[in-house]
């Protein structure tokens, strides 16, 4: 299967991307094990092109099954749209956000920031300290559920500055910075703007019948469908043995005590 998908690459669009960890390949060279596992994430810039290089790779399992002589099946753990971005509902966002601005740091915090991004080996700018203009921040390529709803509801998505600059998340280190001051005037700062965006939804008609129309008209041509199959369960028992093999000693530096800040 591996192979029949590396000889597909060329055949498909430049936007696409797949990725894949073989999870259960055999215990023993020169033994054909009697059973096999891969994983794979397939992405693209829309869902409509990420669920046709899906289908393919399914083809793809299917002949691979049928060349020797085995059987095979799948299982769709996870699926997330991309995020349908409304320049409406961003807008009203970013005047919420130049009215509150940025968080006032202390040199503490400061010096915090800069050691850290100085042990981590990124560059050292410490916080930022002025907003971010509108289209100002670069492209983010994660995935998640809210890109989902994005797509059924008029949406918008708003970054708060709870996190020192150039951390990258999906780390350990970036687990150190939620329950510290910075995360915590971040959060402050956030949920200001959050109240004012809502109030001004609520009290000018105007903005939500611009969101509508541009949301109608974002989705004119695409419209949502679910790929997750309707009986589809969690994952739950993801990565289980290893969390389970590692919580001893994790559990050492887990946060026992509320935080509260003045």
């Amino acid at each position: 299967m591996d192979i029949g998908f590396d000889k597909l690459r060329e055949h498909l669009r430049p936007t696409y991307r797949a990725h894949r960890a073989i999870t259960a390949g055999g215990i023993q060279p020169n033994i054909i094990p009697d059973y096999g596992q891969i994983w794979w994430f397939v992405r693209d810039a829309n869902m409509v092109d990420a669920k046709a290089t899906f289908d393919k790779l399914t083809k793809i399992a299917e002949g691979a099954a049928l060349m020797t002589g085995t059987t095979q099946e799948y299982q769709i753990d996870a699926v997330a749209w991309p995020q349908l971005g409304l320049k409406s509902i961003a807008q009203v966002l970013q005047t919420n956000i130049d009215t509150v601005g940025m968080p006032q740091w202390s040199a503490e915090e400061q010096d915090f920031a800069r050691r850290f991004q100085t042990a981590t080996g990124v560059k050292v700018v410490g916080l930022n300290t002025s907003v971010t203009p509108l289209g100002g921040q670069p492209q983010v390529a994660a995935s998640d559920d809210k890109g989902d709803v994005s797509w059924v509801v008029p949406s918008g998505a708003l970054n708060f500055p709870a996190s020192v600059p150039g951390i990258s998340y999906h780390n350990w280190q970036a687990a150190v910075t939620p329950t510290s001051t910075i995360a915590h005037k971040g959060m402050i700062s956030g949920s200001k703007v959050l109240a004012g965006a809502i109030l001004d939804f609520l009290t000018k008609p105007e903005l939500v019948q611009e969101a509508r129309a541009e949301f109608a008209k974002a989705t004119t041509e695409m419209k949502y469908f679910s790929v997750l199959p309707a009986d589809a369960k969690p994952p739950l028992d993801l990565n289980k043995e290893t969390m389970d093999r590692y919580r001893a000693e994790m559990s050492k530096f887990y946060l026992n005590k509320p935080v509260r800040f003045d």
